[in-house]
């Protein structure tokens, strides 16, 4: 309220302030998401009408009115909401000790300026050295404190990618899971890192979404968790259109279970084509009463309910009918060791691994790990190594170095294999011992022919790639 107050003053002045900027400023400022300002860039491209004169005297009626709600809002010392964050908490905390979880709980906000809220609200009632925050920069103060201990701790060490943003993740990650109880989030966190080691999810802010509130809870529901895992949603319930979208995102569509424990992506696949965030905000932005919202969220429900049952469907039939190998990639599912799924360059670097290094280690199919038996590069000692997945934040096995594409030794690899002198070899493919269905590999089976591998050059700007 204070930026728009900023806004109106300039007018009063009669200065020229584009919109755009105004507004890609105030988003980026909360770390909203991006497709607010895809939709800006959309509407900057709509031709308007030019801008009428202003009325001064609407315009101080405005700005009274403007300047009476941000007094009213700094007069509350702790809102009603943030109060119930901590009886939240507490219960979660308690109900997690009972079962012999770790006293961990990830708080998820739409905006950083209310994650700094809270942060400071946590500070103030004395839990805040417990806390870490986690958004789109992590460039925060105690942020970047933790990241440099994190440096230092592992200076010596194959954990440091030399990303620093990937870098810092990691830190803040490895500190809320050996140090900090609580984790606030924005949605930078709800893809792509590991808390399996929480069982405790909180939506301080429910999006509107359902794609979002399955990945946030996909960071701690997944393969490996020990514990149930406890989702708490904060709503208004003096707001009937709250109420309406919490009901239409669990119970009417059932996304939150997904289809045979589907992926985001299928998730994502189902609600393609329906602008569901932008009608949700339609119905905010319009309705006043009870009735109103009713009308608007039956309209909307019967429109997409339809076609989400159909695509549900269809995506039920594909999986039983098909099963390719591409589906196991897409919904992270294998036949016999689901949590054990490598995605498709993992799988293609640990089996060139294992063929590069068969001399030279011993090797654990159970936990992707190997132990190299002498050192055949300086930058790599003999030891015991552990294949990291993409994305992958849990804990290594102990002692074990870190394997990866761009580790010392993964880079021997992949250059050996590829200086390599092969001889003509003539290949049987045993597709009944693969264990897995691949579609276009079926219509060739009892047939030979001639397999022929060309490497390609690319020269770009950067250089040749091979």
């Amino acid at each position: 309220m204070e930026r728009i107050r900023s806004r109106l003053l300039a007018l009063q002045s009669k200065q020229k302030l584009p919109t755009k900027d105004f507004l890609s400023h105030l988003i980026e400022a909360e770390e909203l998401e991006d497709e607010y300002l895809e939709s800006l860039d959309e509407s900057a491209n709509l031709d308007k009408p030019e801008e009428p004169e202003i009325d001064q005297e609407r315009l101080a009626k405005e700005f009274q009115e403007l300047n009476t709600f941000i007094d009213w809002a700094r007069a509350i010392p702790i809102d009603a909401k943030t109060g119930q964050l901590l009886t939240a908490l507490e219960t979660g905390f308690r109900e997690m000790e009972k079962v012999g979880a770790a006293r961990k709980a990830i708080i998820f906000t739409e905006s950083r300026r209310t994650q700094e809220y809270l942060k400071e609200y946590l500070e103030k009632i004395g839990i805040g050295d417990k806390v870490v925050t986690f958004n789109r920069t992590n460039t925060g103060a105690r942020s970047t404190e933790i990241y440099k201990h994190w440096l230092k701790v592992n200076q010596d060490t194959d954990k440091i990618t030399g990303s620093r943003p990937v870098d810092r993740r990691t830190a803040l990650i490895e500190n809320f899971r050996d140090h900090a109880e609580i984790m606030i989030a924005t949605e930078a966190a709800a893809e792509g890192i590991n808390l399996q080691f929480c069982s405790l999810v909180i939506n301080y802010d429910l999006p509107w979404n359902p794609q979002r509130i399955e990945q946030r809870i996909g960071r701690c529901h997944r393969y490996g968790q020990k514990y149930d895992v406890v989702v708490i949603n904060f709503l208004n319930q003096r707001n009937y259109a709250d109420q309406r979208v919490l009901q239409l995102l669990t119970e009417k569509f059932s996304l939150f279970s997904g289809v045979f424990g589907a992926s985001d992506d299928v998730l994502g696949s189902i609600e393609s084509g329906m602008d569901f965030e932008k009608r949700i905000q339609a119905i905010y932005e319009t309705c006043r009463t009870r009735e109103a919202i009713e009308e608007a969220f039956k309209e909307l429900q019967n429109e997409l309910e339809a076609d989400i049952s159909e695509r549900i469907q269809q995506t039920q039939q594909l999986l039983l009918e098909h099963f390719d190998e591409d589906i196991h990639d897409l919904l992270k599912l294998q036949l016999d060791r689901a949590e054990q799924r490598l995605d498709k360059m993992s799988r293609l670097f640990w089996a060139l691994s294992k063929h590069q290094l068969k001399d030279h280690a011993r090797f654990n199919k159970n936990d992707h790990s190997f132990h190299l038996s002498r050192p055949l590069i300086d930058q790599a000692s003999a030891g015991r190594y552990q294949l990291i997945r993409r994305g992958d934040h849990s804990e290594t096995l102990p002692n074990a170095h870190i394997y990866r594409l761009t580790h010392p030794l993964g880079e021997w690899v992949i250059k050996t294999a590829k200086n390599q002198s092969l001889p003509t070899a003539h290949i049987h493919f045993d597709y009944q011992a693969h264990g897995a269905k691949i579609t276009v590999l079926e219509r060739l089976l009892g047939q030979s022919g001639t397999l022929v591998l060309k490497r390609k050059w690319i020269s770009s700007i950067t250089g040749p790639m091979t």
